[in-house]
């Protein structure tokens, strides 16, 4: 199984079955990285599996998340880097955004996720969260 496969399936089963995506694909050492606006709740650091899960719990208090478009993938060195779009709602201020990513996960020798660092178009949800044009 190729790298993108094992990423593909991480995104596929972390929406679904979060514990089950921490399972079988994060290392013991995992860490996500989202530096983000303060004014977004869940930008930050978070270590392990019930990092990342606490994490998916303070997006899902936050946005109704949109379908996240992968559009393009790419793998090399134990990196896979995935580049796309979403759209989502602000709950607090009933704003949409809609902002262009980039997702980048370093894989250990085991095959396992150890780092996932999200680079997102933050002006675009600083608006929405702020509630401005």
């Amino acid at each position: 199984m190729t790298l993108i496969e094992k990423a593909k399936g991480f995104y596929a089963l972390a929406l679904s079955d979060p514990g089950q995506a921490c399972q079988t694909f994060l290392a013991d050492d995992f860490c996500l990285e989202n530096p983000l606006p303060e004014i977004v709740p869940f930008g930050g650091t978070y270590q392990g599996a019930d990092g990342f899960v606490r994490y998916l719990t303070e997006i899902a208090g936050a946005i109704d998340m949109g379908p996240l478009d992968m559009e393009e993938w790419t793998e090399g060195n134990g990196v896979v880097a995935v580049r796309g779009h979403e759209e989502s709602l602000v709950r607090a201020t009933g704003r949409t955004y809609r902002m262009r990513f980039v997702h980048w996960l370093s894989f250990d020798e085991y095959g396992k996720i150890r780092v996932m660092r999200e680079y997102n178009d933050t002006a675009e949800m600083e608006k929405a969260f702020k509630n401005e044009n």
